[in-house]
């Protein structure tokens, strides 16, 4: 359904409301995957640098991070992707007259306590600031931090 609700609105014709939930429903379990995805990357890796890395020599340790990093800015890149998708589908909901479900938008609003940032903004710095920090303190633990009764 995503390919035939994009390729439809690429000859010119309007997409209905049913075909815009279907594809942001399609695009919400994609980055529910990615992010999934990531997470699982990045348990086996803390589940690695405990069992191995710990005590493996610098140059496997710098690949492991090296590898565990192109993984996550791949998914990085694929979630700005469909980032693109999901505003791509709030643009069509917004050519809607009247949409039957009376969603208004789907996190496009600003609300106060966000402070000018919309909801699609705030999630993706959230995101960004959780993973950077996660990698920060994974480079931490690979190279600085002294595991107890090694080395």
């Amino acid at each position: 359904m995503l390919n035939a609700g994009l390729f439809y609105r690429e000859v010119g014709g309007s997409m209905t409301e049913a075909e815009i939930l279907s594809i942001r429903n399609e695009l919400t379990a994609l980055i529910v995957s990615v992010v999934s995805v990531s997470f699982g990357m990045i348990s086996a890796y803390i589940v690695g640098l405990w069992l191995f890395l710990k005590d493996a020599p610098l140059g496997l340790r710098v690949l492991a991070l090296l590898l565990l990093s192109f993984g996550l800015a791949f998914m990085g890149v694929m979630t700005g992707g469909l980032h693109g998708l999901m505003l791509g589908t709030e643009r069509a909901w917004s050519k809607l007259a009247t949409p039957s479900t009376e969603i208004v938008s789907f996190g496009g609003e600003r609300p106060e306590y966000l402070h000018g940032f919309s909801l699609y903004e705030a999630s993706a710095a959230l995101g960004c600031i959780a993973f950077a920090a996660i990698w920060v303190a994974l480079f931490f633990f690979t190279f600085f931090y002294r595991w107890s009764g090694h080395r």
